[in-house]
C-alpha cells in the first residue's frame, strides 16, 4: 500500500518538476571551428558561437594552441525576445583559461568579459562556456590576441623617454650655445 502511494505520489511529481532538463554531455570545439584572422603585426582576432542549442544545460568548451606567449580579450553575449522564450538562453558561467568572464548575466541580453588573460605558447588555452538553453537558443563570442613580443616592456617604455629627454637637452644645450656665439 505504501508503495502505491509512494508511486501515485512520484506520478504526479514529476510532470510539474521545476527541475532543468536534463544536462547535455560536454561539447568540444577547436580552433578548425572558429573564425580566424592573423594580421601581419601577429595578431589574432577569432569569432566563434553556436545556434540551435537544443532545450537544457549544456557545457561548450572551446580549445585551441597559439605559437606564442602574449594577452587575449574576449566577450561572449546572447539575445531573446522575450523571458523564456525558445530562443532565450542563460549564461551560467564562462571561464577563459580559468578566468572567470564578469559581465551582465541576468537579462534578456546578456553580455560578459574579460581583458588581458595570459596565453602561453604551446599549450591548450580553454573557453568553457556552461549555460541554458530553452529550446533554440544562440550566443556568439569574439576575441583578440597579441603577442608578448609586440607589446613593448616597461624597461623599453623607460628608455625610449629617457633617450627622448637626453634628445631634448642637446638641443636645448645646442641652441643656447648658438644663442651666445651670436
Amino acid at each position: 500500500m505504501i508503495r502505491k502511494i509512494i508511486a501515485l505520489a512520484l506520478a504526479f511529481a514529476a510532470p510539474v518538476s521545476l527541475v532543468p532538463a536534463t544536462a547535455q554531455a560536454q561539447t568540444y570545439f577547436t580552433a578548425a571551428e572558429m573564425n580566424i584572422s592573423t594580421a601581419s603585426d601577429g595578431s589574432i582576432s577569432a569569432s566563434f558561437g553556436q545556434s540551435g542549442i537544443v532545450a537544457g544545460m549544456f557545457e561548450h568548451i572551446y580549445q585551441f594552441i597559439l605559437p606564442v606567449d602574449g594577452l587575449a580579450s574576449g566577450s561572449i553575449t546572447t539575445s531573446a525576445v522575450s523571458p523564456g522564450s525558445a530562443a532565450d538562453l542563460d549564461l551560467i558561467s564562462v571561464f577563459f583559461n580559468g578566468i572567470q568572464l564578469m559581465g551582465v548575466t541576468s537579462s534578456l541580453n546578456e553580455v560578459v568579459f574579460a581583458n588581458s588573460v595570459p596565453i602561453t605558447a604551446g599549450v591548450v588555452n580553454e573557453i568553457v562556456i556552461k549555460g541554458l538553453s530553452r529550446g533554440n537558443g544562440s550566443y556568439g563570442g569574439q576575441g583578440v590576441f597579441v603577442s608578448l613580443a609586440a607589446v613593448p616592456e616597461p624597461a623599453v617604455w623607460a628608455m625610449l623617454l629617457g633617450g627622448l629627454g637626453f634628445a631634448g637637452l642637446t638641443v636645448r644645450r645646442r641652441a643656447r650655445a648658438a644663442t651666445a656665439l651670436a
